[in-house]
C-alpha cells in the first residue's frame, strides 16, 4: 500500500488532477497547496497553474448553474430569504465586473447570478478573466513565499504551509459568515409594531 501511495504521490498529471479537483472544495486552498507543491518541485509551475486556473473557472461556472437550477425551482424561491436575495441583486446591479471581484471572496456571488439570471456568456467571461488574473496573482506570491520557506526550513515548511492554508480556509469562512450575516440594525430603532 505504501508503495502505491508512493507511485502516485510523485506523479505530476495525478497532482494536477487533485488540484484541479480542490478547487470544487476550496480555492484558495487549492492555490496555496499548488502553489507549495511547485516550489517543492513536485509539479511544474505550468501544469500547477493550468489544472489550478481549469479547476477555478469550472468550479465557479457549477456554481452558477446550481444557482441558476435553483432558481427555477418555486420551492427554492420560497426558502430564499428576500432581503439576502435583494442584497444579491443590488451587487450585481452594480455591474458583473465588482461582483466578479467580490466573489473570489464571497463565492455564493456565484450562486446569486445564476439565481437572479445574469447572461452566463457575460459572466464566463468577466469571471474566466478575473479568476485568472486571481489565481496567477495568488500562485506566485505563494510559491515566492514557499521558496524562501522551503530554502529556510527544510520539510518543516509543510507545517508552515498547512498553518497558512488552515488560516485562509477559517478567515475565509468567517468573512462570509460575517458579510452573509442578516442585518440585525434595521429597526432597532423603530417602534414596535405591537
Amino acid at each position: 500500500m505504501d508503495t502505491l501511495v508512493e507511485q502516485y504521490l510523485g506523479n505530476p498529471l495525478v497532482l494536477a488532477w487533485l488540484l484541479l479537483a480542490a478547487n470544487f472544495v476550496m480555492e484558495e486552498g487549492a492555490i496555496l497547496a499548488g502553489a507549495a507543491l511547485a516550489a517543492a518541485d513536485e509539479i511544474g509551475v505550468g501544469l500547477a497553474l493550468l489544472a489550478l486556473v481549469v479547476g477555478n473557472i469550472l468550479s465557479d461556472w457549477l456554481l452558477y448553474w446550481i444557482g441558476a437550477l435553483a432558481g427555477k425551482s418555486s420551492l427554492v424561491r420560497r426558502w430564499i430569504d428576500g432581503e439576502m436575495l435583494d442584497r444579491a441583486r443590488r451587487l450585481l446591479d452594480r455591474g458583473v465586473w465588482p461582483a466578479a471581484i467580490l466573489a473570489r471572496l464571497l463565492p455564493p456571488v456565484f450562486i446569486a447570478s445564476g439565481f437572479v439570471r445574469v447572461d452566463f456568456r457575460r459572466f464566463a467571461v468577466v469571471n474566466g478573466v478575473v479568476a485568472t488574473i486571481y489565481t496567477v496573482g495568488l500562485f506566485f506570491g505563494s510559491y515566492g513565499i514557499n521558496l524562501v520557506l522551503f530554502e529556510w526550513l527544510g520539510n518543516w515548511a509543510w507545517a508552515v504551509v498547512v498553518a497558512l492554508v488552515v488560516a485562509v480556509v477559517w478567515l475565509s469562512h468567517r468573512f462570509t459568515v460575517h458579510y452573509l450575516a442578516p442585518d440585525d440594525s434595521k429597526g432597532k430603532d423603530a417602534p414596535s409594531a405591537d
